[in-house]
Formats: structure tokens, C-alpha cells, sequence
């Protein structure tokens, strides 16, 4: 007996079932587990004696079956039977593994001003994917970036899943603070006619009726006194008309899609390098696509599949009415400037001006009047924006 450390499910079946068990024993062939019930017996053998087992039931006129392995022997059982599967899933497992020690992505938000810059001193740097993720250190990166973008308020570097994120917060520059006692001016803070002044300190320099430009001084930061002048901060309320316009282009043709039913399918497999096979080229002049994507790796393993259905169709252009694509574009150019001015902000008055560009396009512009503060104070003396 080489004493293997799993055991099997024999079943007998006959009668006098104790004389069977009697001779196992006096065999030296191990039964445990045993149960009897009836004319049938249950128990578990050793793996080398079964073959014993199974000689002296069929010399004996007993009926003997062989089950599973028990323990140990099922668990080797089982994997010796998916072995090609278990090696797959380790491999598989050890892919992704690898995969997601590796940058596969750099992605760059709010860079501004640095949006091209950027990229090229990442690349200056060593930084392009693919690369280990050890490799790079976005404590270092992050001060790098701050020492080198010195208009920005902070940067942030970190990981998302296998993409380096790197967002840039630029900063505000501070304005120049203006106190009660300080001196400065009150300015225009756009172009437009005054309704009404009132001031508060300082000397107007206008009155209803003018026409202002954006920057012109508005109230001088000067008080006259007994024995001169002298510097104040001017402040006051300047009411005036101003106009928000907002203009709208329209085709005056739209396009007409017609179905002949005849349709295309394509499954293809990319990456963002390189793609395992290209989709076939359509047999239809015009076609309408419906496109499906799904990642295969999930999100370490960056392969997607992609699904796509074309619909055979013919495009054409039509003329839309005159009266149509007036109301339309009249209705979008006003929903254009209240974006522009805000939806709380009351109007004065408003209109819409429609012309034709070259009997192609409808150009409509909506104007809009209102009654705005524009004073704006500023230091005396200061250069005006």
C-alpha cells in the first residue's frame, strides 16, 4: 500500500453485507465512514484499495461502484481537469497585474496658457507613456511644473486608475485694493450713454445725455475745500443705457436622410496604438453609422471592441422656408443674448435683425437695451483696461 492521502466513495450492494466488511478487514483493506441501509453500503477507500476492494466484491457476488474523490484527491481531481483554464487565468491575472504597474496615459486639464508647452517639457522630461508607474514620481513632477508655470495658483498631479492626471489651477491676479480715504477715480466699465448720476464723493465730470466710452473717468476723485482741493476716493451710482448684441447663423437648407434598407455590420479590435485588424471598408457611397464600443480588458488592459452598423442612405439638401428659418433663428439669437446678459437682467427694449449672407445663410442678430451701474472705481492715476 503506497498510503495516497485522499480517499474515494465505494458503494456495495447485495446481501450479507457484514461478511463483506469482515473480509476487507481481514484483508488489511481500510473502510471508513461506513453506512448500511438495507442491501446497500455507503463508505470511503483508500485510493490503492479499491481495485482490491472491487476483486473481492465481484468473487463475493456483491455489485461495487466507484465515486468521486474525497477531500485532497477531489481538489487534484478538479484541477488536473481544468489545468489548460487555471494556467490561462493565471497568465491572465499576471497580464493585468503587469498592466497596472504601467502608465498608459497622461492626460492634462485646465492647462491654458501651457497647453502646448506642457506636453513637450513632459516629454523633455522622460514622461510618454507607455512607462513604469515607479518611474515616475508626481511629488517631484508637481513642483517641477510649479517652478516653470509660475502664473498658475497650484498644480495637482496624481493617479487615476493607469493614467497620469495632471491639472493645472491658475491663478488670479490680485487687483490693487482702494480704501475709503484713498485716493482714486470713478471710471466707465464699458461704453454707453448716462441716464443718471449720482455721487457720493468726488466731482462728476458727467452729466445725463453723454456719450462714454469704456475707461473715461467718470467722477473725479477731487473734492474742492475752502483753501483748494484735495484727493478723495470718488464713489457715486452711474446709470446708464448700454446694448448686448448676440447674432446667429442659419443654413438655409437642412438636410434630408433616405433609407433603402440595405445594411452593413463590422466588429474590429483597437487600442490607442494600434489596431489588431481595421474595419472593412464600406460598399455604400452614404451611409448612417451606429457605432457600439465595449472594453475588452476592462480598465488595465486597454483594448476596446467596437461594434459597427451602417445604414445605406442618401443625403440631400433641401431649401427651408423663409418664414420658418426666420422665426427660428430670431427665437435663437434672443436665447443667445439672454446667455450673454443673464436671465434675471431686465430689458429696456429688444429686437431682432434678419439679412441674407449670399442666399445661403440667414444671419440674425437680437439686441438688447438696459439700464446698467457701469462706474468702476480705480486708483488714481492708474492705467484704465
Amino acid at each position: 500500500m503506497s498510503g495516497r492521502p485522499w480517499l474515494i466513495a465505494v458503494a456495495v450492494e447485495g446481501v450479507n453485507l457484514p461478511r463483506f466488511l469482515r473480509r476487507a478487514g481481514e484483508m488489511g483493506l481500510l473502510l471508513t465512514g461506513v453506512r448500511i441501509r438495507g442491501k446497500h453500503l455507503s463508505a470511503f477507500a483508500r485510493e490503492d484499495d479499491v481495485t482490491p476492494l472491487r476483486m473481492m466484491a465481484e468473487n463475493g457476488g456483491w455489485r461495487f461502484s466507484v465515486g468521486n474523490r474525497q477531500g485532497t484527491g477531489r481538489l487534484m481531481t478538479w484541477i488536473r481537469h481544468r489545468l489548460a483554464l487555471l494556467s490561462a487565468l493565471m497568465l491572465g491575472i499576471g497580464a493585468l497585474i503587469g498592466a497596472s504597474q504601467v502608465m498608459w496615459r497622461v492626460e492634462i486639464e485646465n492647462a491654458g496658457i501651457y497647453a502646448a508647452d506642457l506636453p513637450e517639457y513632459l516629454q523633455a522630461l522622460g514622461i510618454t507613456p507607455p512607462m513604469r508607474k515607479s518611474d515616475v514620481h508626481p511629488g517631484q513632477l508637481r513642483d517641477l511644473l510649479e517652478w516653470r508655470y509660475p502664473e498658475t495658483a497650484w498644480v495637482e498631479c496624481g493617479w487615476r486608475g493607469m493614467t497620469l492626471l495632471i491639472r493645472v489651477v491658475n491663478g488670479v491676479p490680485a487687483g490693487t485694493p482702494l480704501s475709503e480715504t484713498g485716493a482714486g477715480d470713478v471710471v466707465a466699465a464699458r461704453d454707453g450713454i448716462v441716464d443718471s448720476i449720482r455721487t457720493k464723493a468726488g466731482t462728476a465730470l458727467v452729466q445725463p445725455g453723454d456719450v462714454v466710452r469704456k475707461g473715461q473717468i467718470l467722477i473725479r476723485g477731487e473734492e474742492r475745500t475752502g483753501s483748494g482741493v484735495r484727493a478723495v476716493s470718488a464713489r457715486g451710482v452711474v446709470m446708464a443705457r448700454v446694448w448686448d448684441a448676440a447674432a446667429v447663423r442659419m443654413d438655409l437648407t437642412e438636410l434630408h436622410t433616405s433609407y433603402s434598407g440595405r445594411t452593413e455590420e463590422s466588429v474590429s479590435v483597437i487600442s490607442p496604438w494600434f489596431a489588431l485588424w481595421h474595419e472593412p471598408e464600406s460598399a455604400f457611397h452614404q451611409a448612417d453609422v451606429s457605432r457600439r464600443t465595449l472594453p475588452l480588458g476592462g480598465f488595465f488592459l486597454p483594448l476596446t471592441c467596437v461594434w459597427e452598423k451602417r445604414y445605406e442612405c442618401e443625403i440631400t439638401k433641401q431649401n427651408r422656408a423663409n418664414e420658418e428659418i426666420t422665426a427660428e433663428a430670431s427665437i435663437a439669437a434672443l436665447r443667445k443674448l439672454r446667455e450673454i446678459i443673464g436671465t434675471n437682467e431686465s430689458l429696456v427694449d429688444k429686437w431682432v435683425n434678419c439679412s441674407m449672407i449670399d442666399h445661403e445663410v440667414l444671419l440674425a442678430v437680437a439686441t438688447g437695451e438696459r439700464l446698467v451701474d457701469i462706474a468702476e472705481q480705480i486708483p488714481s492715476g492708474a492705467p484704465t483696461k
